[in-house]
C-alpha cells in the first residue's frame, strides 16, 4: 500500500542531522510523498533544500501562530519569494492558537515563541489574514493549525470569500458540530497518530463524522507520537526523547483505519486520491533522493544556516501542547 504524509516538519533538528535518510527510511515504509511544513522565516530554507534534493517532498511555507512575534519586518516578502522561487510549493503551516496565551513565558520560551512571548490572538489574526491572501491570490491550498481558536478561526473564514482550493485543518481535534460547517468553507481534515492514545477516546465518533472523500492522514513528525503499539518506527532526538519518525505513517494508518471502521485498503485509496485532489499533483511513482543520505555534505545542504537560531532548534525541549506538538 501506498502511504501519503499530509503534514510534518522533516526539517526539524529532533529528527537528527541527516533528513534524507528520513525520507528514504519512510519510502521503504510505504510513503510515497510528504508534505514538509515550514513554520517560520527561520526553517523555511531548509524546506527549500530538502525539497530541492527529494522529489517526493511537498514543500510548506507559512508562519505558525506560535512564531508570530519572531516574526522579521520583511515576514512577507520573504514568504513570497519562497513561494515564488520553489517548484510545487503550498501554504503553511498557518493558524490561531489561544492555548499558548496561557503558558508561562519560560514555557512559550520552551515552544520557539521568541523572547516577547507569544503574539496576542488579534495579532495571529492578522498574519493569518494575510497569509490567506496570498493563498487566494495564488490558488494555493493552506495547511491550518487551530489550538483552542476555533469561534476565531471560524470568524476569519466567514469573513472573506472561500480559498479556491480549500484548507487543511491539521491533526483534527474540534468538536462534532464544526465540521459540517467546516466542509463548507472548504475544509479538508488530516488524523495524526496522537489520535490514538486512549484519552482520545471520546472523539472518535468525531472522526468518523469527517466525509471520507475530505480526509487525508499525517505524522506531524516529530510532533505528536503514537501510542506505543502504534509506532514502528521508533527514534529518538539528541537528548534521547522518544520522537515521531514518518515511517511511522503505515502503522498509525492501521490504527486510524480501526479507530473510523474502515478496511485499511480502502483508507489506503481514499487517501491517495484525496492528496492528488488537495495538493493538485500526482507524486512521483519512486521517491529519489538526488543526493546521498547519510554524508556530511547532505547535512549541510538541507540545514538552514540562521545565526540567530532556527524557530525550529527551539523546538528541541521536551513537553508536548494538548494536541502532541511541541
Amino acid at each position: 500500500m501506498r502511504w501519503f504524509d499530509a503534514h510534518n516538519h522533516l526539517q526539524d533538528p529532533r529528527l537528527g542531522a541527516d533528513p534524507l535518510g528520513g525520507v528514504s527510511a519512510a519510502s521503504r515504509a510505504g510513503v510515497v510523498a510528504m508534505v514538509v511544513n515550514g513554520t517560520c522565516e527561520g526553517d523555511w530554507p531548509a524546506v527549500r533544500r530538502l525539497a530541492a534534493l527529494c522529489p517526493s517532498v511537498v514543500p510548506a511555507f507559512g508562519l505558525h501562530p506560535w512564531r508570530v512575534s519572531g516574526r522579521s519586518g520583511r515576514w512577507r516578502e520573504a514568504l513570497t519569494a519562497c513561494l515564488d522561487q520553489t517548484p510545487g510549493a503550498v501554504l503553511g503551516e498557518v493558524g490561531l492558537d489561544r492555548w499558548i496565551l496561557d503558558q508561562p513565558r519560560d514555557r512559550c520560551l520552551e515552544l520557539g515563541t521568541g523572547p516577547d512571548g507569544p503574539a496576542s490572538l488579534e495579532v495571529q489574526r492578522a498574519v493569518l489574514d494575510e497569509q490567506l491572501d496570498l493563498a487566494a491570490e495564488r490558488g494555493l491550498p493552506v495547511t491550518v493549525h487551530c489550538l483552542k481558536a476555533w469561534g476565531a478561526l471560524l470568524e476569519c473564514l466567514r469573513s472573506r470569500p472561500r480559498l479556491p482550493r480549500g484548507f487543511l485543518l491539521h491533526s483534527f481535534g474540534g468538536p462534532a458540530e464544526l465540521v459540517g460547517e467546516c466542509v463548507g468553507l472548504g475544509a479538508w481534515f488530516s488524523i495524526s497518530g496522537h489520535s490514538l492514545h486512549p484519552r482520545k477516546a471520546s472523539q472518535a465518533a468525531v472522526l468518523r463524522a469527517i466525509p471520507r472523500d475530505r480526509l487525508l492522514i499525517e505524522t506531524d513528525a516529530p510532533d505528536q507520537l503514537p501510542p506505543p503499539e502504534w509506532v514502528s518506527h521508533p527514534a529518538t532526538d539528541a537528548q534521547g526523547h522518544p520522537v515521531n519518525h514518518p515511517a511511522n505513517l503505515g502503522r498509525i494508518a492501521e490504527g486510524v483505519a480501526g479507530l473510523l471502521g474502515m478496511p485499511i485498503e480502502e483508507l489506503a485509496a481514499r487517501c491517495e486520491a484525496n492528496w492528488v485532489r488537495f495538493f493538485g499533483a500526482a507524486p512521483p511513482e519512486e521517491p529519489v533522493n538526488r543526493a546521498p543520505s547519510g554524508s556530511a555534505a547532505v547535512a549541510a545542504a538541507v540545514r538552514a544556516i540562521d545565526p540567530a537560531g532556527s524557530c525550529s532548534d527551539h523546538r528541541s525541549r521536551p513537553g508536548p501542547a494538548p494536541d502532541g506538538s511541541r
